[in-house]
This record gives structure tokens, sequence and C-alpha cells, in this order.
């Protein structure tokens, strides 16, 4: 007869108990030499080197890890949706007590269900230019509004707010809620993106959410909230998961960063540094100011003093001065000219009766004219009239005698 025996209890502490696990899966066979197949997702790459995954199929998952040395012998780096065959063995991290398959190769099988999609997507929404760089807008450096399409819960939110208030205290931040994970999470998030396009004092728009696999992405893989944010008037800055997830709707939007609080640095200028440019500005405005003022000051003191110099009055005096001093130029000279003129004809009368044959009358001779002519002795003959002019009058008289040649009379001449 066989009797039931009574197991012994051991006590442990939860430390014992995990390194007895990870001893036990350590000394399976079976557990040591696996390989793996499955579709890679919630990739992650830790600053160490070492890779961070999920292995899933249909029906389960199970956590990854690929440690530095291993992961400097890939031949390609993974991606999220990638199906794989993963080499390794089972392990317990046994600090955390957590059961993980520790990767010792990677090698691709193919690309997933999700990770198809999306190329295709991509493929199509590219060739239709939604994400061409010639589309994309400049953020605003001091904008008015600041619209949030995120979770109203999660650090997401806390970070843009903390980031954005330091930097400056008098942001205006507006949240428009949207879930960004499960079903209808697109058209509420597209919603909120179109929402926030009609409000005129929004300058930015911020598109944000934390990290997660690609199905936790996916929401900003859809077409309706890609086209949401290609289409929108506004800036876009879109800040979904971490640096290594690249979703559709970074491709689209204006601006893409790799975090949520990077998203608030783009869109929130410095308080201080704004505060010391104005400041610049104003000292620089002012400076030109006093210098524009200063030459108006020499310009209008160059104008007074041209114009004190050509008054319309003072002009006109001076104009008249040097009328009048012409006037009396003229008079002086037309009185110059005109005695000038008197003495020359004072010469020319004096001249003139000096040559004149009356002038020999007042020496007592006198003009012999027949018919109003000065006659010669020798055109006279006995009984010619003829006139004596004196000095003092005229004689008539007739010819009694002729002149000889010798000069000799004939006759008497009768008076």
């Amino acid at each position: 007869m066989l009797l039931n025996a009574m197991p012994t209890k051991i006590e442990l502490t939860v430390s014992q108990l995990n390194e007895y696990v990870r001893r036990m899966f350590q000394m399976d066979p079976v557990l040591r030499a696996i390989e793996l197949k499955g579709e890679v997702s919630n990739l992650k790459f830790h600053q160490s080197g070492a890779l961070f995954f999920t292995m899933k199929d249909e029906q389960a998952a199970i956590s990854c890890v690929m440690y530095a040395s291993d992961a400097e012998n890939l031949q390609a780096m993974p991606f999220e949706g990638m199906r794989a065959i993963a080499v390794g063995s089972v392990a317990l991290y046994a600090r955390g007590g957590q059961y993980q398959f520790v990767v010792k190769e990677l090698h691709m099988q193919g690309i997933g269900v999700l990770y198809e999609r999306l190329q295709l997507l991509k493929e199509k929404l590219g060739r239709q230019g939604l994400f061409d760089s010639n589309r994309k807008k400049a953020i605003p450096v001091y904008p008015d509004t600041i619209g949030v399409v995120s979770s109203p819960t999660g650090a997401v939110i806390h970070d843009i707010l903390n980031v954005s208030l330091r930097r400056d205290s008098c942001v205006k931040i507006l949240l428009c809620p949207a879930r960004v994970q499960g079903i209808g999470a697109d058209d509420e998030v597209a919603r909120a993106i179109e929402l926030l396009d009609q409000l005129a004092h929004v300058s930015v728009i911020i598109v944000a959410r934390g990290g997660g696999s690609m199905e936790d992405l996916w929401t900003f893989n859809e077409e309706r909230v890609v086209r949401a944010v290609a289409s929108c008037s506004k800036p876009i800055i879109s800040a979904v998961g971490h640096e290594t997830d690249v979703t559709l709707c970074d491709l689209a939007a204006d601006l893409r960063v790799p975090t949520p609080s990077a998203a608030a640095e783009c869109a929130v200028p410095l308080r201080e540094g704004t505060i010391a440019l104005l400041e610049s500005a104003k000292e620089e405005f002012l400076e030109t100011a006093r210098w524009c003022i200063q030459k108006k000051r020499h310009q209008l003191t160059l104008l007074q003093t041209t114009l004190t110099a050509n008054r319309p009055d003072r002009r006109i005096e001076k104009q008249k001065l040097q009328l009048e001093n012409a006037r009396k130029a003229f008079y002086q000279a037309i009185k110059k000219e005109l005695e000038e003129r008197g003495r020359l004809l004072e010469h020319q009368k004096m001249a003139m009766k000096l040559l004149s044959p009356y002038a020999v009358l007042e020496r007592g001779y006198a003009i012999v004219q027949m018919d109003g002519r000065a006659v010669h002795a020798s055109a006279l003959h006995i009984g010619d009239s003829i006139t004596l002019r004196f000095m003092d009058g005229t004689v008539d008289a007739s010819i009694t005698r002729e002149a000889k040649d010798d000069g000799s009379q004939k006759e008497n001449t009768n008076l």
C-alpha cells in the first residue's frame, strides 16, 4: 500500500524564488536553444545598444531582449511589423521577475500585415504629394495661441504644459482632447485638427502622443488623420511616439520632432530671449530714431538758413536795389552819352562855323550871289543882277562892267 506523503513547505524570499526559477530555465535543454517565429512589435533601441521588442503571433506575445554584443552582428536593423526568426533561450529577469526571451540571432522572415499596409498607404499618399517638402509651412516665431491635439490624460499634455510655461509663463495653450489609440481614435484626432484649424487665434497646432508599438501608434498612420494634417491651413508639429517611431502623420506634418517636450520648445519662444530681443530692437530703434531726428534737425537748420538767405521780401528788396542801381547807372550812362554828344556837337558846330563861307562876312567881306548861288567874277557880265550878302544883310546890284582876265575891271559896278 502506498502512502500519500504531504509536501514539505519551503519558505523562500522573492529573490530566492526568482533565482530558483531562473536556474530551472537554464537547466532545461529545450529552453536553451529555440528558434522562435513571430512578428516584431514595440521595438525600442536602448542607449546601451541593446534592443527590446516583442515577438508575437495571432494568439500570444513574449518580451524579448537582444544585448548590444549580439545586436552588433545584425545584418539589417529590425523594424516594426517585421516577421522574423529569433534564435535564443528563455530566461527570467530575476530583479523584476519577468519572463523573457533572450535573442542571440534575429533573421527577417517577412513583413507583417500592418507594415505591408503601411507601405502601400505611404506610396499612395506620396504619389498624391501629401509628403512633398514644398508644402511645408514655416512655424511662426511668435504664436498667439498653440493648439494641442492629444489625450487629456497622461504625461504628454503635462510635458507640453510644463515646458511651455517654463519657456513663457504667459503662453496660451488650447487643448482639443482626442483619443489617440483604439477604434474611432482616428476620427477624433482628425476632427480635433479640423476644429483648431477653424479658430483664427490659433497660430500653430501640436499633434502628440507617447511612444508605443506599431499598433499603439496606428491611429497616426490612418489615411483620415494624414489627410487632415496635410490639408490643415495652420502649421502642424508632429510629436508622435519616440524618435525611432516614424508615422505617416510625421511625414505629412510641417515639422516632425522626437518628443512632445521638443514640440513645445519649437512652438514656444523663450520669454527671456524674446524680451532681450525686444529690448535690443528697442535700443536699436531709439538709436536710429535719435540719429534720424538729429539729421532732420541739421537739415531743418540748413533749410532755415537757406530760407533766411532767400526770403522773398529780401530777394525783392535786393532786386529793387539792383533795379535802382541799374536805373541810376542807365541815367548816368545816358547823361554821359548826351554830354559827350553835346560836346561833339559843339566841336562840329565850331568846325562848321570855321568852315562856313558866312564866317568871313564878320570880317567885313561880302558874298556875290546870282540866282541864289555864289559866283566868280568871270561868270558875270554887264547887266547881270546880283546880290551882295553882308554880315548884316543883303544888297541888290547890277554889273556895269566886266572884269578883265588879268583881274582889272572893264567898268565900275553900279549899286
